[in-house]
């Protein structure tokens, strides 16, 4: 039996720029954005949500267990 062929039709081989064509005459020319600074102070408490703890995984909501009893069921 022979193969199956794909019905698939194959890509042309895409032509990517050439390097030189790409690259700036002067790379010393270029210009680069400064790199903006960071407020130094810590920023404020969120208004709402979960409080924020150090460990992850502590307080899970009872939506976590729905989920995990639901998938048991399902099948």
């Amino acid at each position: 039996m022979p193969a199956k062929r794909s019905s698939r039709k194959s890509r042309p081989d895409r032509h990517s720029a050439e390097l030189a064509a790409v690259t700036p005459a002067n790379l010393d020319d270029v210009a680069i954005a400064p790199v903006p600074t960071l407020p130094a102070g810590r920023p404020a408490a969120p208004k709402a949500g979960p409080p924020a703890t150090g460990t992850s995984g502590v307080g899970r909501g009872q939506r976590t267990g729905q989920v995990r009893r639901y998938a048991f069921r399902r099948s």
